[in-house]
């Protein structure tokens, strides 16, 4: 299933939904469950861009962000029968993309040695590195600037603490989901998230200091 092209796959503009997108959400699952394909694909039309959005925001590649977002729909297309309709159906696809795009970065890991900086984080040892940030290092930022810097710092951030910054700020995953979904303990989540938070801070600051030389 072609899901995604080449051309669509940079900056993608988030659909913004309607009152009425949740009913029209609905309307089509249920004819797609039907076997009908247009309604499939109108929903895959309504809601692409969000999940490419996603599993760009976590693999920081637009190659493998394209990839994993298509196998998503082909899985969405599958799975479907599965969807009872307790959340939305965005929120449900989104969740297909990130276990995908979750289980990509654990065969990556797998393939590699623990880096120091893993082991430093659940010994605390670079705590005492951390800069301290005072103030908001987003103040006096316009928005599209700072969507700019933003999107800039989760890509410098490593691919454990971008993912759980992702689910916890923008999939507001509670501790106990994130650590089901990633595969470790509400313990590793809450570190990992702490040290998150504090590295898009400081990373944030030295953004704010390029941007304004």
């Amino acid at each position: 299933m072609d899901c995604l092209t080449k051309s669509e796959e940079r900056a993608p503009q988030i659909r913004i939904e309607t009152r009425g997108s949740a009913q029209v959400d609905q309307h089509l699952v249920g004819a797609a469950k039907r076997g009908d394909m247009e309604a499939f694909e109108e929903l895959v039309a309504r809601h692409r861009d969000k999940v490419y959005a996603r599993a760009f925001s976590i693999m920081r590649n637009t190659d493998e962000a394209l990839d994993l977002s298509q196998e998503a729909w082909v899985k969405g297309w599958q799975r479907l029968q599965q969807f009872r309709g307790d959340s939305s159906f965005s929120t449900w696809m989104t969740r297909i993309v990130i276990n995908l795009c979750l289980g990509q970065l654990r065969r990556r890991r797998a393939q590699r040695t623990e880096s120091i900086e893993q082991m430093n984080e659940e010994t605390g040892n670079m705590e005492h590195q951390m800069p301290v940030v005072v103030g908001d290092p987003t103040e006096r930022l316009e928005l599209a600037e700072l969507r700019e810097v933003i999107d800039r710092a989760l890509g410098l951030l490593s691919h454990e603490h971008r993912t759980v910054l992702v689910l916890h700020e923008f999939e507001e995953m509670e501790y106990k989901e994130i650590a089901r979904t990633m595969g470790c303990s509400i313990g590793t989540v809450m570190s990992r998230l702490f040290y998150a938070r504090r590295k898009m801070a400081g990373l944030l600051t030295n953004l704010k200091v390029e941007e304004s030389k």
